[in-house]
Parts: C-alpha cells; structure tokens; sequence
C-alpha cells in the first residue's frame, strides 16, 4: 500500500473514531406510535442497539386524570403498572447509561429503579406522595451497564410513566482499529524519513 493509501486509511479510521465517541443516540418510548412503542405491550420494539420489551399494562388514553403528568408532556398512551400488587417493567437488550421519563399518580408513592443485567440497582428515584400539586418530572437515572426499568406504587394501581428518552451506551472503538491507525501512521513517517 502507498504511503498516501495507508496516510489515506489512518485519517479514515480516527474519522470513525471521532464520530463514533462524539455523538449519543436516543431512543424516544412514548406510546402514542408504533415507531416509539405503542406496541409493547404486545410485541418487543426493535431498535439498531437491540429490542426494548415491557411488563405491566400498556394504557390507552391513560395519561388523564394527573394535571400534572398532562403538563409535563404525556398526550394519551403510557406504561403503567397493571395493578396494586404488581410491578412494571422496561427491560434493554443492550447496555443504556441514562433514562430519563415523566411519571404520574395522584394517590401514593412512585418508586424506580435502573437494574443492570444481573438486577442490581445503578440508580434510583422516589417520590413518597404523587397527589395533585405534586411534580411530575422529568427524573434522570443514569450508571453503567442499565438493563431495566422498574417501577410500581405500593398499594394503588395507577403509576405511569411516559416520554421516556434511553441514552444506549456507544460501543467503545476497537482497540485493534486505533492500533492499525497509529501502526500505519508509524509506518508511513518511518518510510518517509529514510527516503533520500
């Protein structure tokens, strides 16, 4: 290969890496679409990173009833639990550094946790009272590694959550690609300076 080819293919892989490490993609869930969700509660989301499946009840036209939930965002469709006794649940397959959603109440507690694969918690949010008055969001959870949301409001059967936005975590480039870069880099100065 040319000392212009290999030059040519180092500044096309650091291109890639660059690209790769600067932009965080988002992945919008929030039912009123077949393309961010609206079908969930039957079937998996696909998404390029993975699928997104959910556990509870897929509501329509649930976000009424909570001025508050209405005024952060939610337009009709969310993700609730199904009942008083259950959870709800937002599961990943693949690896998400940061969720952030709205939630509504209006009776009782909302309490989520962001899991990793192995169900340990990364982070957390409660909130003891979700009555008229009370905020709505938006929350941010974030770590390493989040697999799955996880929600429910002990004793009440209405605790949704809605315009959620998953932040995937970005596949580190490969180190063998940034070492071929510098190798060919190397490679290409060396055969320069020991020409005549």
């Amino acid at each position: 290969m040319s000392r212009v080819g290999l030059i040519a293919l180092s500044l096309l892989v650091i291109a890639n890496f660059q690209a790769a490490t600067s932009a965080a993609p988002i992945i919008l869930l929030n039912g009123d679409s077949p393309a961010t969700g609206s079908q969930l509660g039957a079937i998996p989301l696909v998404t390029p990173f993975g699928p997104i499946t959910f556990t509870g009840e897929f509501l329509f036209g649930g976000a009424g009833g909570d001025p508050e939930f209405l005024a952060a965002g939610s337009l009709r469709n969310v993700f609730d639990i199904a009942d008083s006794t259950s959870t709800a649940q937002l599961t990943f397959g693949f690896d998400v550094v940061e969720a952030s959603f709205i939630y509504g109440g209006n009776s009782g507690v909302f309490d989520i946790q962001a899991r990793d694969i192995v169900g340990n918690v990364v982070d957390s949010f409660f909130q003891s009272s979700t009555y008229e008055g009370q905020p709505a969001g938006p929350i941010t959870l974030s770590g390493v590694g989040i697999r799955s949301l996880v929600w429910r409001d002990p004793g009440n059967s209405f605790a949704p959550i809605d315009n959620v936005m998953i932040v995937p975590a970005v596949p580190e480039p490969s180190t063998l690609a940034i070492s071929c870069a510098a190798a060919m880099l190397a490679f290409a100065f060396d055969r320069r300076r020991k020409q005549p």
